[in-house]
């Protein structure tokens, strides 16, 4: 019986050491949201935009942050139809760790972009990309197109069209992912 424990214990050790402590994204929410994992590790792209606010904000900005980048446009149905759902998430995690950057595609005027924010009140920040270079660096190729990237600034995956945010399953994963350790993340 002790060596039994002995055993159980090392094998605990060794699994911890080897990062198998680590939590993941819930692969079950993953699926149920049909978020594409990456195949490789991918480093989020190190763009910087800016904020209808006026500052500017670069990826490199979140890093140690689980950030939910959505490319969007006001001219998108389905982008209006998830952006509340997005605010409820945000609203919930927030406090945790947990960032929203949606970067809308609009060009032309951003007061445009702005009355969609203020009518809507989405109070997470809200990026403008008229020439699609961020956009092009991340690859989107439609909308609305979300990536999450984790903690490390790894993007851990991607979905194209819209989702509901403020789901159990979504809710799930941005715990998951926040709980993922500071240091020594998987990728």
């Amino acid at each position: 019986m002790r060596g039994t424990r002995m055993i159980l214990a090392l094998l605990v050790a060794l699994a911890v050491a080897l990062g198998a402590g680590t939590v993941v994204a819930s692969p079950e929410a993953m699926k149920a949201l049909a978020i594409l994992e990456m195949r490789q590790p991918t480093p989020a792209p190190d763009v910087t935009l800016s904020l209808l606010s006026g500052e500017q904000a670069a990826m490199r900005d979140f890093r140690g942050k689980v950030v939910l980048v959505n490319f969007w446009a006001t001219w998108c149905v389905p982008c209006q139809w998830e952006m509340p759902l997005m605010e409820s998430l945000y609203r919930t995690y927030k406090d945790r760790g947990f960032v929203i950057l949606a970067i809308s595609l609009d060009r032309g005027d951003p007061e445009r972009v702005r009355a969609f924010v203020a009518e809507r009140k989405l109070s997470f920040p809200v990026a403008l990309d008229a020439q699609l270079e961020a956009a092009s660096k991340f690859g989107v190729r439609e909308l609305p197109a979300t990536l999450l990237v984790g903690r490390d600034g790894y993007i851990k995956g991607v979905t194209y069209g819209p989702r509901e945010w403020d789901g159990k399953d979504a809710r799930e994963l941005i715990a998951s992912l926040l709980s993922e350790a500071k240091r020594g993340v998987s990728r």
